[in-house]
């Protein structure tokens, strides 16, 4: 009964928020919270090529243990390039050295570039990039992707503190994805090539706390019709499973309403390279989700938190997709 009134009390909470408006200013801007330790700030792009070529890049801006940064590049005759060293000095926008992240459009256009010195198998490259993101689809506000009754029910579940709640505020973030196209050139040590990839981009920020996640998964790509896709899973450990995804349809966006839990998918291997998942979105319609992934880049969080960024292809429903499979691990409960 008391579990009851529990889910009655947090449901109406989450609904009272349903209105909440975000300027599009403030989804685009860089934030920053001097008062609350670990408030992160992380904004993502990702470039999939047809030729098997890949480019992700993450910026992450932290009041406290450092911003964080990840640089990838891959081309399938050449190998992975990563930026090793720290791309230098926080700059007023979305930048660190000179690694810049530029809003040209409000909602629909970016500029991403870079000048340095990337590592390929232990040798420094000198590397320059020009690259512009172009929107294909709406921006879609993860608040309105949250299943209401589902998030109550987690939390409702567990023992209430003041413990609890401090804990709980890690879940609540501003989270925003965006398909497109990533397009322009990469010149290494002088060679130009051009790029032209699908992308989805991705911008949140609130307290992120890598040692309190127990795993994760992210599944977000574009769709050869132009359509972008997304399945994000977050186990606490402080509460069980929240979940959220989206399916675009033109300028319609479809939430996902039913799914699976991720230990029923991940859990013998906990990193499959194949998945074959049934999913439903709030159209009321089935998505039939098939990939495998040919690689993965891994990445080590503050020493607490280990996520591997998977690069995958497959097909919704019939129609061919490319999608980073992201998987991330606590190495407290998985032994990897």
């Amino acid at each position: 009964m008391f579990e009851w009134i529990k889910y009655k009390i947090i449901k109406k909470k989450l609904l009272k928020k349903d209105n909440e408006h975000i300027p599009l200013k403030d989804i685009e801007e860089k934030h920053k919270n001097l008062h609350e330790e670990l408030f992160n700030d992380s904004s993502y792009f990702n470039g999939l090529g047809n030729d098997g070529s890949y480019f992700l890049v993450r910026q992450s801006f932290r009041t406290t243990r450092g911003n964080e940064f990840w640089l990838e590049l891959f081309f399938p005759n050449l190998g992975l390039l990563r930026l090793k060293n720290h791309p230098g000095k926080e700059g007023e926008g979305f930048q660190q050295g000179n690694l810049k992240f530029d809003c040209l459009q409000l909602g629909k256009k970016w500029r991403i570039s870079f000048i340095g010195e990337m590592d390929l198998n232990g040798e420094e490259k000198k590397v320059e990039f020009d690259l512009i993101f172009k929107a294909k689809t709406p921006i879609v506000n993860f608040h309105n992707a949250m299943i209401v009754d589902a998030t109550a029910r987690a939390i409702a579940k567990e023992k209430w503190s003041k413990s609890f709640f401090e804990k709980l505020k890690d879940s609540k973030k501003y989270h925003f994805e965006q398909g497109g196209t990533l397009t322009g050139n990469v010149i290494i040590n002088q060679h130009k090539r051009s790029v032209n990839w699908s992308s989805m981009r991705d911008h949140s920020w609130g307290i992120r706390k890598w040692s309190g996640w127990k795993r994760h998964v992210w599944f977000c790509g574009m769709m050869e019709n132009g359509e972008s896709f997304n399945v994000s899973m977050v186990e606490y450990d402080y509460m069980g499973q929240l979940t959220a995804g989206f399916v675009t349809e033109g300028n319609q966006i479809h939430y996902l309403r039913e799914f699976p839990l991720i230990s029923e998918f991940a859990s013998a291997p906990i990193f499959p390279e194949k998945l074959n998942l049934t999913l439903k979105y709030s159209n009321n319609k089935k998505y039939h989700l098939i990939c495998e992934r040919a690689t993965f880049v891994p990445y080590n969080m503050d020493g607490e938190y280990r996520i591997n960024e998977g690069i995958s292809s497959g097909t919704v429903n019939g129609i061919k997709l490319k999608l980073v499979t992201e998987f991330g691990f606590n190495p407290k409960y998985y032994d990897l």
